[in-house]
């Protein structure tokens, strides 16, 4: 089984989280896939895509 990488999706107008994602670690198509999701997001949040951004969720991604 693939070991998980998860990430969290900010309003950088907010600094609220507005969506989390898992994604397998050994995944290639991560970046298409992050960026996919975050005009998403961004589109279904009425929200200007500049203002949303990802990161890393450490404490919950496996090591």
């Amino acid at each position: 089984m693939d070991k998980l990488k998860h990430y969290k999706f900010i309003n950088s107008e907010t600094g609220n989280v507005i969506y989390f994602l898992s994604l397998p670690e050994s995944s290639s198509a991560n970046d298409n896939e992050l960026e996919r999701m975050r005009i998403k997001i961004a589109a279904d949040n009425d929200i200007y895509i500049g203002s949303v951004y990802f990161v890393l969720d450490d404490e919950n991604s496996a090591d």
